[in-house]
């Protein structure tokens, strides 16, 4: 085992009355250093909250903070000298003792805590985002053989507890793979969703970039009163064996090879599971049977929902033999290996001619599957197949891999298309279309359904007179109308979110043509009367108007 140098630590754990550093109370301080077994343990008044609400959590009670004051700038410089919290790493089990340490000090006004260097360790603990709450600190104590894990919670206990969790770690990352522990190496070739939805894996290695469009090629509309979504992902495993079946796919085994890539790891324990599971088998007709007598009413339930969907899928598993895979024999759960990533991934279905990869959740973002089909492609044309429960409809869509500048490109043409239709909602004359609105920096792109002429114009122009200077009769550029084009046409405009709250404010008839700060006089121009005036900025917010204009 690799020593720990005890000389360079110290312990922190707060106890809260929430989760919310803004909203919920610091309740405790504690701290511990390991090279000295010298103890910090300090309780804080309330002054967010009238009462203690996680008293069965820490022990906590409204009487234990009766009196107690807050901790001033003096004591936590002493604090700092004391457990030389500037020198040494603070390492805390969880983000929420630095956060409300950072909220606490705001609050008050204490200086200091900016220079500490504060170590997460639970970044080492990789788990599912679906564990469902079982990966706890306590749970781990346990497998680890640490006494003294107690279910009502205290700051100093806390403490000892995270210490000797942190020495068991010896820098090494853990792995939870349903409920089974393990030591993390790099002998262990990992699978591709666990870099999707194992958030800790970013501290354990760099997660390679992957950019991807998107385009919809086919739909499949279903009877919705033929088919029923059960409460666990039951209704996804069902849906995807019936599709196996019609589809006479070969399925490969791959659990020889899982199980010695599982075995390069150390095993630590098992935690308690979190859920209930079904254990079924499948049948060759499609449907699914429980392992158990309790379950067969339920997946009775199941089945009957399977039936009336069979036969509203042929078009749908036409579709994909002859134009997804070629009338090719298709593969199930395929073994890919990337050995230069260290990285395995399994197919839904695939052969020689394209992947795809079916998806039954309720709602789909390709950002958090896109990893998995990359690797999983190999080189082939991808698809995804999901279901959507909301429309009743299965939802084939291609999903192509793109370099980075082509994404930055997709993402701004996204951008502007979105900017466009927006602006086009505000044009209130409907003869005229908007073709490109980026932002209030460049000219708008203008197109006349009457006579089909296109121009550019600014925007705040185009608001307030919405014309086509083609079919209307020509008039000469006003003074204001000047110094806008003018303006916008630097691309510069210090005081843009001023310009917006005068022109919001005086209804589109002022716009700001120079601005210089809010105590000093802003140059400004009015849209009706061509009157340009001088006013200070901040006066200007107060008297939103044209003072011709009023006179008149």
């Amino acid at each position: 085992m690799e020593s720990i140098d005890i000389n360079k630590y110290v312990v922190l754990d707060v106890e809260t009355n929430g989760l919310n550093s803004t909203y919920d109370d610091l309740l405790s301080i504690s701290i511990y250093d390991p090279s000295t077994n010298k103890m910090y343990n300090r309780f804080l008044p309330l002054e967010l909250n009238k009462y203690v609400f996680t008293t069965d959590i820490n022990g906590i009670t409204d009487e234990m903070l009766d009196n107690k004051e807050h901790i001033t700038q003096e004591e936590f410089d002493k604090l700092i000298d004391d457990f030389k919290l500037h020198e040494k790493t603070i390492f805390t089990y969880g983000r929420i003792d630095k956060t409300f340490i950072n909220a606490y000090c705001k609050r008050h006004k204490i200086s200091g805590v900016n220079k500490m260097n504060f170590y997460n360790f639970k970044h080492q603990i990789i788990s599912s985002s679906f564990s469902s709450g079982n990966v706890t600190k306590d749970n781990l104590c346990r497998i680890f053989g640490i006494d003294n894990v107690q279910d009502v919670h205290s700051g100093a206990n806390d403490c000892l507890l995270e210490w000797e969790l942190f020495k068991k770690l010896n820098n090494n990352y853990l792995i939870v793979t349903g409920t089974n522990v393990f030591e993390l190496n790099d002998k262990y070739i990992v699978p591709v969703s666990y870099l999707q939805t194992y958030n800790n894996f970013k501290y354990y290695r760099d997660i390679p970039k992957v950019f991807i469009k998107t385009k919809t090629v086919r739909k499949f509309e279903i009877n919705k009163k033929k088919i029923t979504r059960f409460d666990t992902n039951i209704s996804g495993i069902s849906i995807e064996h019936l599709i196996n079946t019609m589809l006479d796919v070969t399925e490969i085994n791959s659990l020889d090879f899982e199980l010695k890539n599982k075995n390069n790891m150390k095993f630590i324990g098992s935690l308690p599971s979190p859920f209930n599971e079904i254990p079924i088998t499948f049948n060759s007709d499609g449907t699914i049977s429980s392992v158990y007598k309790r379950d067969e009413e339920y997946i009775e339930s199941v089945n009957k929902s399977t039936r009336q969907l069979q036969t509203q899928l042929n078009p749908l598993i036409e579709y994909i033999r002859t134009k997804i895979f070629n009338n090719d024999s298709i593969l199930s759960q395929e073994l890919i290996i990337d050995k230069e990533s260290n990285v395995f991934s399994k197919c839904d279905l695939s052969n020689s001619n394209a992947v795809l990869e079916i998806k039954t959740n309720y709602s789909l973002d390709f950002e958090k599957i896109k990893l998995q089909l990359y690797y999983e492609s190999n080189g082939r044309p991808t698809y995804v197949l999901h279901f959507d429960w909301k429309n009743s409809e299965f939802v084939i869509t291609k999903v192509d891999f793109i370099s980075e500048d082509d994404y930055k490109e997709k993402k701004s043409k996204e951008r502007i298309e979105k900017n466009t239709k927006l602006f086009q909602q505000k044009i209130v004359n409907q003869d005229i279309m908007v073709l490109e609105y980026i932002n209030t920096f460049y000219p708008v792109r203008l197109k006349c359904k009457k006579c089909n002429h296109e121009w550019e114009s600014n925007y705040r122009t185009i608001l307030n007179n919405p014309i086509c200077p083609n079919c209307s009769p020509k008039k000469e550029v006003s003074i204001v109308e000047k110094k806008i084009m003018a303006k916008e046409k630097s691309k510069i405009d210090y005081g843009k979110r001023f310009s917006e709250k005068v022109f919001k404010k005086s209804n589109g008839s002022i716009a700001v043509l120079k601005y210089y700060g809010s105590k000093s006089n802003a140059e400004v121009g009015c849209l009706n009367c061509n009157n340009v005036w001088k006013i200070r900025a901040d006066h200007l917010l107060e008297r939103c108007y044209c003072p011709k204009c009023k006179n008149k």
